[in-house]
């Protein structure tokens, strides 16, 4: 699947809505349990998932917390953990572009 994710470098999880997960083909497994976050929002309830990536041809897998609660938004967002460890991440505010740099582990 390809996908348009917003870099939220104060994000320490990516995440993915409800129903993204499930084009995915993800399922609540019976005994797993729904973990919960505090948001400016309110409550929501998440699973996390290990999901393979590709940005600019370098593949990896990253945790995503996949959200049970619908809050109306379909945005994807892309956080910290793993991701950034993998990237140098290059903002250009002006001409409103984001570059990932790769850079290789030590």
């Amino acid at each position: 699947m390809n996908a348009v994710m917003l870099v939220d470098s104060g994000a320490e999880l990516s995440l993915i809505p409800f129903q993204t997960g499930e084009e995915l083909g993800y399922a609540l497994a019976d005994s797993e349990s729904k973990l919960v976050a505090e948001t400016i929002g309110g409550q929501i309830e998440y699973v996390m998932r290990d999901i393979k990536m590709t940005i600019n041809e370098k593949q990896f897998t990253a945790p995503v917390a996949w959200l049970q609660t619908d809050t109306g938004a379909a945005q994807l967002l892309l956080g910290r953990e793993v991701v950034f460890d993998k990237f140098n991440i290059e903002f250009r505010q002006f001409e409103e572009q984001i570059i990932f740099h790769a850079v290789e582990a030590p």
